[in-house]
C-alpha cells in the first residue's frame, strides 16, 4: 500500500475524529450550561418556598391575635402557594436530572470517540504509516 494514501487516511481519520469531538465537547458544554441555569432557577424556587413558609408563619402568628376566622382562610391560602412552590421545585428538580443523564450520556460517547481514534491510529501505525498530528481540540 502507498504510504503517502495511508497518511491521507489517517488525515482524513483524524480530520473527521477532531470534528465528531469538537460536536460533542459543544454540545456537552452548551448542556452544562443549560443545567446550570435550571440548578439556578432550582435554587431561586427552593429560596421563595422558604420566603412563602416564613410569611405563612408570621401570618398565622398575627392571624392568631387577631380573629379566628382569618386563621382558616390564611392557612388554606398559605397551602395553595406551599403546594405550587413545591410543585416549581420538584419540576426543576427533574429537569436538572434529565439534564445530568444527558451530559453523563454525551460524556460517554467523547470516551468512546477518544478510544476510537486511538484505535484507528494505532492501526495506522501497525501498516507502516504515520498518523497526523493530534488536533490540539482533542486535549
Amino acid at each position: 500500500m502507498d504510504p503517502s494514501l495511508i497518511a491521507a487516511l489517517s488525515s482524513l481519520i483524524t480530520a473527521i475524529g477532531g470534528t465528531v469531538a469538537g460536536i460533542l465537547v459543544t454540545r456537552s458544554k452548551v448542556r452544562i450550561d443549560d443545567a446550570a441555569i435550571v440548578q439556578r432557577k432550582l435554587d431561586e424556587a427552593k429560596a421563595d418556598l422558604e420566603r412563602e413558609r416564613q410569611a405563612r408563619a408570621a401570618d398565622l402568628d398575627r392571624a392568631r391575635n387577631q380573629h379566628k376566622t382569618e386563621l382558616d382562610e390564611l392557612r388554606a391560602r398559605h397551602d395553595a402557594d406551599i403546594k405550587w412552590h413545591e410543585g416549581r421545585v420538584a419540576t426543576l428538580q427533574e429537569q436538572l436530572d434529565a439534564r445530568d443523564r444527558q451530559i453523563t450520556r454525551l460524556d460517554r460517547w467523547v470516551l468512546a470517540g477518544r478510544a476510537y481514534i486511538a484505535r484507528l491510529t494505532r492501526s495506522v501505525i501497525d501498516l507502516g504509516g504515520t498518523p497526523p498530528p493530534r488536533p490540539t481540540d482533542l486535549d
